[in-house]
């Protein structure tokens, strides 16, 4: 017999909880491995390990969703947790009584790699850049280099990518780093997305990337562990070529434009026009003060005149673009600029940029 606090272990399984397997096949992989002095989930792609220690739970697996299901039923601060006969824990709290059963720890497949890494360093910068590049990854399985956030560097610096093959992201960072073998790194977006919820839980944590022959794995100083399998012959793309080629040799720096307070509205009303269009395409033509935005569908017609202070950016032509990728992107930038091919928005500093094809009228 033993007792743990509730909170405590609801949280804990509740960090493990994204890689726990939603499928039956291998029932360990839907569990939770409590192990010694440490608790770990890992649905045969990903895997989550805390350190964590909680007596009368070392050396079993949990059923993942019934234990966090049964732990979130409970009100009370601790769980008295008694091992039965043929395979069945009861936990205790109050008057409330629930028996779920384990399976003995040999069942569990989970391995932690043996080879020795190649290890770079992450810092907030680097963070800041898949957060930022995150809302545009791929989701095409066809296309399985843009479903994740690239890690590159630009002068020996850390540099993040991302597409979905309509638009294109780049963070640029004063970080320096080191990648194995100066060979560009793609991490998955399940990755990235569990990499930063596992940053924030452990804000002061450093946190390093170790990269092994078909996985990689993040660390948070001592408390956790991130691992998920990679396809080693994945070729990432030559983002840099890409954006050359949309924006030239310009100096994009000098052809940004603050954003007006109107911008904003006037998208996301063509966007409630063409909302139940499979295909949104607004309008974009240009005027002595900034750009004239048209949208048509069955539902009705929107137009707005969006004015800039001071320089007018170029239009350019007059060209469709879906709004909905302009309404995304314009939630975390504050500067614009038209090009041939591609719209630019990018933060007050530069170092976001997010690159929007359109089509010609």
């Amino acid at each position: 017999m033993s007792h743990a606090n509730r909170e405590a272990l609801l949280r804990l399984s509740m960090l493990l909880r994204p890689a726990l397997s939603t499928q039956s096949f291998i029932p360990a992989l839907s569990h939770i491995h409590f192990g010694a002095g440490s608790a770990t989930a890992y649905n045969n792609v990903t895997a989550v390990e805390v350190k964590a220690k909680f007596d009368g739970l070392e050396d079993c697996c949990i059923p993942g969703e019934l234990f966090i299901k049964v732990l979130g039923s409970f009100k009370s601060e601790d769980v008295q947790i008694d091992f039965l006969d043929k395979g069945s824990i009861l936990l205790t709290a109050g008057r409330s009584k629930i028996k779920v059963p384990f399976l003995e720890s040999s069942a569990f497949p989970y391995k932690r790699p043996t080879q020795k890494p190649n290890v770079v360093e992450f810092n907030h910068q680097i963070l800041e850049g898949i957060r930022r590049c995150l809302f545009a990854v791929g989701s095409d399985p066809t296309h399985p280099a843009h479903m994740g956030v690239t890690l590159d560097t630009l002068d020996g610096k850390a540099v993040l990518y991302s597409t979905d093959n309509f638009t294109l992201s780049r963070y640029l960072t004063d970080f320096k780093i080191k990648l194995p073998a100066d060979s560009p790194i793609i991490l998955p977006t399940f990755f990235c997305e569990q990499l930063l919820a596992l940053a924030k839980n452990w804000p002061d944590e450093d946190v390093d990337l170790e990269v092994y022959p078909g996985a990689i794995q993040a660390t948070f100083g001592s408390k956790a562990k991130l691992l998920t399998k990679t396809l080693v012959d994945l070729e990432p793309l030559d983002f840099g070529k890409i954006i050359s080629k949309y924006l030239a040799d310009a100096d994009v720096r000098k052809l940004l434009h603050t954003i007006p307070d109107t911008f904003d509205a006037a998208w996301n009303r063509a966007l409630l026009i063409l909302s139940g269009e499979a295909d949104k395409a607004t309008k974009v033509t240009s005027i002595k003060e900034g750009f004239a935005m048209f949208s048509k569908s069955q539902v009705g017609e929107a137009e707005d005149r969006l004015e800039f202070e001071g320089k007018v950016p170029d239009v350019r032509r007059e060209f469709f673009v879906d709004p909905t990728l302009v309404v995304r992107a314009a939630k975390t930038c504050g500067k614009l600029a038209f090009f041939p091919r591609v719209i630019v928005l990018a933060t007050d500093d530069t170092s976001f940029l997010h690159l929007i094809a359109h089509c010609a009228g």
